[in-house]
């Protein structure tokens, strides 16, 4: 879990702990009851005696099942703008359809260029901005890595520090909604789509243009199987580029570099 996750009830949840005897096993009733804005380690230091496996996967039913949600400590924003960049509420928001004219838009972009093949991977930047797009700290630039694979996510990462970026990184539900709510937003998304996790995907390639701040985020994704249709899909909800994994360090930091205008 990233630091600075913790987790609240949800009304469910609250009225759960309040009902004798309620839904739940006695055991995750008494955990429930125990969440007041806790992180795993608060939890952990009040339930000693239970392995941090079982722990989390108690945490884990709690929150599929809405009894309780996550509360992220993200650095204060200007007035009004809390909401503004608070994702949890699109994490699960159902995908709309990239429309008719999106995807032959899209066709017709992928027919249109020429795939850059190099020592044995694709990559190919499709939107790149005639100037330089500022830094949402006014100074350096930040990227979110989010990537089930941790091979390849600790590896894009140090090249992107030696590149002298800020970066963050995320694999888990909770740790993506922690990232993605911390302010200021990310400059650039670098998004597995290929993995078959909970929420990593074209789904939150669709979830990410439906929300304010990250609708004209650059994204580039990153795949394992470079699909004809996998990619017209992404190219409709608005991606900036693909290319296949593994992921050359190299070529990901001039994506990224390509898609801030630099």
């Amino acid at each position: 879990m990233a630091i600075g996750i913790a987790y609240v009830k949800t009304q469910k949840g609250k009225e759960e702990a309040a009902t004798k005897p309620g839904k739940l096993s006695g055991g995750l009733k008494a955990l429930l009851g125990l969440i007041n804005k806790s992180s795993i380690a608060d939890l952990e230091a009040k339930l000693p005696q239970v392995p941090v496996d079982k722990l989390n996967q108690a945490l884990d039913k709690l929150f599929s099942e809405g009894y309780i949600e996550i509360a992220a400590a993200v650095p204060t924003l200007s007035p009004g703008k809390e909401e503004e960049l608070d994702f949890t509420r699109f994490i699960n928001r159902p995908v709309k359809e990239p429309t008719l004219q999106q995807k032959r838009k899209a066709e017709a972009t992928l027919s249109g260029i020429r795939t850059s093949k190099k020592a044995g991977f694709h990559v190919n930047i499709i939107n790149r901005p005639e100037k330089a797009i500022p830094p949402h700290t006014g100074s350096t630039y930040t990227v979110l890595v989010i990537d089930a694979d941790d091979a390849n996510s600790l590896v894009v990462t140090r090249a992107l520090l030696q590149a002298k970026f800020e970066t963050r990184a995320a694999t888990k539900k909770e740790e993506i909604i922690a990232q993605l709510n911390k302010a200021p937003a990310a400059d650039v998304i670098a998004l597995d789509i290929g993995a078959s996790t909970e929420v990593i995907g074209l789904e939150l390639l669709g979830r990410l243009r439906q929300h304010p701040t990250y609708k004209t985020v650059p994204v580039i994704i990153m795949t394992e199987k470079v699909e004809h249709s996998q990619l017209v899909a992404a190219l409709a909800y608005g991606a900036s580029g693909y290319m296949s994994k593994p992921v050359k360090p190299e070529a990901l930091v001039e994506g990224i570099k390509a898609v801030l205008g630099l």
